[in-house]
């Protein structure tokens, strides 16, 4: 932003300083447990539900075939997530990181059970959009929300610690799908929406503050002062010790103006992260997120795999992930968020090398259980590794426009796998693709050109 914009929008990050003195208590802990219980469940019982159905229920009641299913996964995991992430950052923007949050849930709950009865290819093609516009609105949100409500010392601890639980989610979505899928499958998506919009709504109602730093940036300086003080007061129920001076108050926030976005693609500081992150995003999406997701249970069914030892597979990865993020969180500020994205990157690769050249079922499994491991800490250090590169004003429109458009990665990519699968021995198609431009790629862009953010204040990385 240039030097006399600043002076004139400008003030003193007197909010953003108070937020980062405050010690580390149950008070951040449960906010986010929550927020990351509500990704877990949004985005495991919603995002790309027809992975889990078209292997056990579609395929074999010949509802749709394999070039359909790359379609409605590709709209579901593509268009949906896109529309949604565009949608909850301008709602996150304009109106509060807590709504967004809130209008995300209520839709991943209210738009997942009609794939229950609707079994017509078009009928899912418009429900593969419209049920994963909450999953856009918590990608778009949760890392950004908790990046503004910790402090730099503690912030890769928190968020990394909290986002482990994602994984226990994961594995207690997928043993009920170990239970229920394929004979009770309708029972499956409507105990997903119950969870979503009968437990998780009205906590996140109850329990969810505004983030003080929000209200900070956009002016509202009369409720980021009674929204830091409630927040001052609920750590002190916990740690009643006096709290420190705020430190780095002269940290400017700039406040949000009209067409601040711009900034992301004029600005010489923001220009380059946001075209990295789209090339990471972008590919990333499109193979070692979704694009492996999208062919995972298909290809150990043709490998010889049940319905139980897919889900169970995918349980026994996700308990391997719990560990590894534990193991990340106590690095902590230690490690570059960078070097991590790109380590992970490598690590998927070598596995799917490994599980494509030896193609046992035993191979594939163990093979996908450490290439989660590098797929979670990809795909969650690179959410908060967004959240941390921009300042507050275009923090949200920032993740809308990186990740965003990372999902076209996701909708053409998935769209291309259905061809792909089939392509060449033992599908080498499809394993190309996630491995070469879908995780070697997104890795040579970040660890090249991403920035460093280890132990420092939001309002200086980001600014």
């Amino acid at each position: 932003m240039p030097a006399e914009t600043m002076s004139r929008s400008a003030i003193h990050g007197h909010i953003a300083a108070r937020i980062d003195r405050l010690p580390l208590t149950r008070v951040q802990w449960q906010l986010a447990i929550l927020v990351e219980v509500t990704w877990g469940f949004i985005i495991f019982d919603t995002d790309g539900i027809g992975a889990r159905l078209y292997p056990f229920v579609w395929r074999p009641a010949h509802i749709i075939d394999v070039y359909q299913y790359a379609v409605i996964q590709a709209l579901q995991v593509g268009a949906g997530i896109l529309l949604g992430v565009y949608l909850m950052s301008w709602i996150a923007d304009h109106y509060g990181r807590r709504p967004a949050i809130l209008l995300a849930t209520f839709l991943g709950g209210i738009c997942i059970w009609p794939f229950a009865y609707v079994t017509d290819f078009w009928g899912m093609v418009v429900l593969s959009v419209l049920s994963t516009l909450g999953v856009g609105g918590i990608v778009a949100t949760h890392s950004v929300y908790l990046s503004e409500m910790t402090s730099p010392e503690v912030r890769n601890k928190v968020l990394l610690a909290s986002q482990g639980v994602t994984a226990l989610v994961a594995v207690s979505v997928n043993m009920l799908a170990f239970w229920l899928i394929p004979d009770q499958w309708r029972v499956f998506l409507w105990i997903s929406a119950i969870i979503e919009i009968a437990v998780l709504l009205p906590l996140l109602y109850w329990g969810l503050p505004e983030s003080p730093r929000w209200l900070e940036a956009h002016g509202r300086h009369e409720e980021a002062e009674r929204a830091v003080e409630e927040y001052e007061r609920a750590v002190q129920r916990y740690d009643p010790r006096p709290l420190a001076e705020p430190r780095g108050a002269d940290n400017p926030v700039v406040m949000r103006g009209p067409g601040a976005w711009k900034e992301l693609f004029t600005s010489p500081q923001y220009r380059q992260r946001t075209w990295v992150l789209i090339g990471c995003w972008m590919f990333g999406y499109a193979g070692l997120i979704y694009g492996v997701g999208a062919f995972l249970a298909v290809y150990m069914v043709d490998h010889g795999a049940s319905a139980h030892e897919v889900f169970l597979t995918i349980a026994v990865a996700y308990l391997a992930l719990f560990a590894a993020f534990q193991v990340n969180a106590r690095l902590g500020e230690r490690v570059e968020r960078r070097d991590v994205i790109a380590l992970m990157a490598v690590l998927f690769a070598i596995c799917w090398i490994v599980a494509w050249a030896v193609p046992t079922l035993a191979v594939i499994i163990v093979a996908y259980i450490v290439s989660r491991i590098g797929t979670g800490l990809f795909l969650f250090n690179l959410y908060n590794y967004t959240a941390v590169a921009y300042p507050t004003r275009i923090r949200s429109v920032a993740f809308a426009w990186t990740d965003g458009l990372g999902h076209l990665g996701a909708w053409g990519g998935v769209t291309l796998l259905g061809p792909l699968y089939a392509l060449g021995p033992n599908h080498l198609g499809w394993v190309l693709w996630i491995v070469l431009p879908g995780a070697l790629l997104p890795a040579a862009l970040i660890w090249g050109y991403g920035i460093n953010q280890s132990r420092a204040v939001l309002e200086q990385v980001s600014t």
